[in-house]
């Protein structure tokens, strides 16, 4: 879709933030959504399946994926704890050649997935980010759309203040592993420097959590908090207490679900309706990719399947709330004012017959049956 372009588009919409299931004709002006037409429109493009908010991925590890499926019932810190996990010392051994035909592939699986933007977490500092931008500029279209957190490498402190310089000039924030590879002033110095996004993972295993009040006297939650480190969310949470919940309500941080890479590293899972309860803005990712597969549709299908939450709530964690979390402009929603970026569900065995089309789409969809277009290869139309 060109800039200046007038699209319409005809097809089935889940429209609005209650996704209400809507046929008609979309118009989307210079790339923004101005609603329904009741007019006449000759020769629409039309998509026979159903068009809905774009699909977000608000955690990913897409250099991971050169190593799929190692270190099979190791435990999380054996696997990935920098700097000596199984993961790193694997990555560390590969070619810059190979950790970006990896993530070329991961792009792909990431496409075929419909997924629109994702938010990955780049190990490997300055040069880390940059064999991601490297694989998103040899794939050569706009969708998915990389957010990108470095991570530093250094634990010298004038050198980690140049390093976090360096990385925010190229990424669109920080992203680090956790609260216990650093120290007090350490996170300070990371966190004292402006820019646009601020995660961490907390309170991801029983371990970390038990490491962090032994040494610092509270969870790392409470630490995050207490040291004032504002991030703009956390990733994963798996472990909260009423206390830690009433503190991440308090101060806005929203959460970022992994449900099933928990699982695959037998850590727990979160208790996804206490954080609801609370009013925490909770969104889905699919962490590593060596361990997960980067499906969100997989994501909502295991939430409904264990949880049995309302399925448009489940949508709303990976399109409205993923979009707001990672501070997408009008991206989430199909609605006026937003901007016209959608996933597409095809005209498909999982939704036809469908009695609620929502819960359809989110336990019956897969890999296949999502498609994304719009300006996407310079084509130009949907």
């Amino acid at each position: 879709m060109c800039p200046g372009d007038t699209v319409y588009l005809k097809s089935h919409f889940l429209y609005g933030e209650d996704f209400q299931y809507r046929k008609g004709i979309l118009v989307i002006e210079e790339g923004i959504i101005k609603g329904f037409t009741g007019e006449h429109i000759r020769d629409p493009i039309i998509h026979r399946g159903v068009v809905i908010p774009p699909l977000i991925n608000a955690h990913t590890h897409v250099g991971d994926n050169v190593i799929k499926d190692i270190g099979i019932n190791k435990t999380l810190d054996e696997l990935v704890k920098p700097p000596h996990g199984l993961k790193h010392v694997l990555l560390n051994a590969c070619s810059d050649e190979e950790l970006i035909e990896g993530i070329l592939d991961g792009l792909e699986e990431l496409r075929n997935n419909g997924i629109t933007y994702f938010c990955d977490f780049r190990e490997g500092g300055l040069k880390g980010i940059n064999l991601l931008r490297e694989g998103y500029r040899r794939y050569n279209r706009r969708f998915p759309c990389p957010l990108i957190l470095g991570r530093p490498t250094t634990s010298n402190r004038e050198e980690l203040k140049k390093e976090i310089g360096e990385i925010l000039k190229v990424a669109d924030g920080i992203g680090l592993s956790g609260c216990n590879e650093y120290s007090d002033r350490d996170l300070k110095t990371i966190r004292k420097l402006d820019y646009k996004m601020f995660s961490i993972h907390a309170n991801e295993h029983r371990g970390s959590i038990e490491y962090s009040r032994k040494t610092y006297g509270m969870s790392e939650i409470e630490r995050i908090v207490d040291l004032k480190l504002h991030p703009t969310f956390i990733v994963h949470a798996t472990y909260t207490t009423p206390y830690e919940r009433e503190l991440l309500r308090e101060h806005n941080i929203p959460v970022v679900l992994c449900p099933r890479a928990n699982a695959s590293f037998n850590v727990g899972l979160p208790d996804i309706h206490s954080l609801m309860d609370e009013g925490i803005l909770t969104g889905l990712g699919t962490d590593n990719f060596m361990a997960n597969s980067p499906s969100i549709l997989k994501e909502m299908d295991f939430i409904y399947k264990l949880y049995h939450i309302d399925p448009k709530e489940i949508l709303r964690f990976a399109t409205i709330n993923n979009s707001r979390i990672l501070g997408l402009e009008d991206i989430g929603l199909i609605e006026e004012g937003y901007r016209g970026v959608f996933t597409f569900i095809r005209d498909c065995p999982s939704i036809r017959y469908s009695k609620n089309i929502v819960a359809s789409i989110i336990t019956r969809c897969e890999k296949g049956e999502v498609v994304i277009y719009g300006g996407d290869d310079d084509k130009g139309s949907y």
